[in-house]
């Protein structure tokens, strides 16, 4: 397809339909992994979508390679420093920002079949892995419920009141809990309650 070179909003077009396309078919695969991989479905457009435009429009600048790092880390950095995210998730951010920057940065007017071919093997890699690599074994729907207590009830007693206090407010059945993070300087520790719906 040269002839599109020639009208660049065309081809800015058709580049940004081929990075939602692709990221449409990426978004499927994560967003069937339950509730808490689909609250990242929003965030992984929008990355996607920022980071597309920011390239597309910085291109002409003679820093593709730096630029194209440095969007892996400042978006990386930026969306993700308050809750860690599973390495599962952060793969899926790393497809979504490597497949904008792809279809943003790729200067060969006639490397339209390179990119399709390019999207299609980084998706069906994805799929794949993901399918044969990181089957789970079934289990029962679990939810997260995060929750603030003052550092002073981290003591096992404490808390084992406190996760029994919620159990018969909410009417939950608490599998496990985990703590995600301890602030001294404000007193307070965010705590995990995983059960069952």
């Amino acid at each position: 397809m040269p002839a599109f070179s020639e009208n660049a909003l065309l081809e800015l077009l058709l580049r940004f339909a081929l990075t939602l396309v692709f990221n449409l078919v990426l978004m499927r695969i994560v967003s069937k992994h339950g509730p808490e991989s689909r609250k990242n479905v929003y965030s992984f457009f929008i990355i996607s979508v920022v980071v597309f435009f920011l390239s597309h429009t910085l291109r002409s600048f003679d820093m593709q390679i730096g630029m194209a790092i440095g969007m892996f880390a400042v978006f990386g950095i930026v969306r993700y420093r308050t809750e860690p995210l599973r390495p599962q998730e952060m793969t899926y951010l790393f497809a979504t920002i490597g497949i904008a920057l792809i279809n943003a940065l790729s200067s060969q007017p006639e490397g339209w079949m390179e990119m399709v071919v390019i999207n299609v093997l980084v998706l069906a890699f994805i799929y794949l892995l993901e399918k044969f690599l990181l089957r789970e074994e079934a289990k029962p729907n679990q939810r997260k419920l995060n929750v603030s207590v003052p550092v002073a009830e981290l003591q096992k007693s404490a808390l084992e009141a406190k996760v029994k206090a919620l159990e018969s407010q909410m009417g939950i059945q608490v599998i496990r809990v985990q703590v995600s993070k301890v602030d001294y300087a404000l007193g307070t520790a965010q705590i995990q309650l995983f059960y069952e719906e």
